[in-house]
């Protein structure tokens, strides 16, 4: 089975690799991190089902993305919403795919009262 590289750049020290004769493997381990960080949500509201932790989004940038699923995968006891700007296809995609409630331009009344 041949390689695939990423880019020309990993294939040519591959090359090099194979001519050392020296044993190596390519992208065969797995190795975990876990980057620190603090997330501030922009409100958070008291309902009386409990705290709701709303961010308010215009621009998604992936570093946001990256931010909120690991806040969600390493706080799942958080009902955090998003209410974005405006309506994108593209991040009510990708909020229903991580299980986030979402709504556009203002927050629901069923929110405010804890539904």
């Amino acid at each position: 089975m041949k390689k695939k590289f990423k880019n020309l750049f990993e294939k040519r020290i591959n090359l090099q690799l194979k001519r050392s004769k020296l044993k190596f493997k390519y992208e065969c381990e797995r190795i975990p991190y876990v980057l620190a960080g603090h997330y501030i949500p922009d409100f958070i509201v008291e309902t009386i089902n409990g705290k709701i932790y709303i961010e308010c989004k215009g621009y998604l940038r992936p570093a946001s993305k990256a931010k909120m699923v690991a806040v969600r995968r390493q706080h799942p006891e958080i009902d955090l919403r998003i209410v974005f700007y405006e309506k994108r296809k593209s991040n009510i995609r990708w909020a229903e795919k991580i299980g986030i409630k979402w709504a556009v331009g203002t927050i629901p009344t069923d929110w405010l009262k804890g539904l």
